[in-house]
């Protein structure tokens, strides 16, 4: 049987898994520099989505040249895949990650839905029954925020905060809270101001502060919400069958 890895190039992280699994392993993007860390036999094919620079994309791919003589595929957003019709006029400007993970969402929901990641970036994204994207949202994500207050303004973070800390909504009372609790906050009216949007859709949560984000939103949001913080890869096996 053949061996399919499937690749999720983050600015932060990359994650891979064989195509299928629910084994997923991880390295930071920056160590990708010194070698991919896979311990996976050798694969007949490797489909990748990658939001990192170009340079990283191209050393990743020169690395499994080099380790598998394997052509990588990567995955680029095209129109009328999987029912879904996006609706950017310069598709080359949606991100592949936000285009494959609305791929997964819409063939799990079969129907209208919105489709929220958390990551390096806050992204949201509505489509409607037809698979017609109709639109989305991109904020900075919680890390991003965090790293704003201490290397963008001036005497508020002598040191970096680490988005590690549990997401409670409360009053700091030191400057190193009171940045976590505005943090949470501008999440969870994000989280809000989605899932009051389009009340009768479900909402799929995808990225690293999915946890997070779900703790974050309003209790009577919840019952829609369906984790899977992995749908851009699943939306690799939809992209290129």
């Amino acid at each position: 049987m053949p061996v399919i890895i499937d690749v999720d190039i983050g600015n932060s992280f990359v994650k891979w898994r064989i195509a299928g699994d629910e084994n997923i392993e991880r390295q930071s993007t920056a160590s990708l520099a010194g070698g991919w860390n896979c311990k996976l036999a050798a694969p007949s094919r490797v489909r990748v989505a990658s939001v990192a620079d170009r340079e990283i994309t191209q050393l990743f791919c020169r690395q499994l040249q080099e380790q598998w003589s394997v052509e990588v595929e990567i995955a680029s957003v095209r129109a009328n895949i999987g029912g879904i019709a996006p609706c950017y006029a310069d598709l080359t400007r949606l991100g592949v990650d936000r285009w494959l993970a609305m791929l997964a969402a819409y063939r799990l929901a079969g129907s209208a839905c919105v489709v929220v990641s958390a990551g390096s970036a806050l992204t949201a994204d509505w489509l409607n029954a037809e698979g017609l994207h109709l639109g989305g949202w991109i904020a900075p994500g919680r890390q991003k925020m965090l790293d704003i207050l201490h290397f963008g303004v001036a005497n508020v973070l002598t040191e970096p905060v680490v988005a590690s800390s549990p997401a409670v909504l409360g009053l700091g009372v030191n400057t190193s809270d009171c940045v976590l609790q505005g943090v949470n906050t501008l999440l969870a009216g994000f989280i809000a101001k989605v899932a009051e949007r389009e009340v009768n859709a479900p909402l799929f949560l995808a990225g690293g502060d999915a946890s997070i984000l779900i703790i974050l939103c309003a209790p009577e949001h919840k019952s829609r919400i369906r984790l899977m913080p992995n749908l851009v890869l699943d939306g690799l096996a939809i992209a290129m069958p």
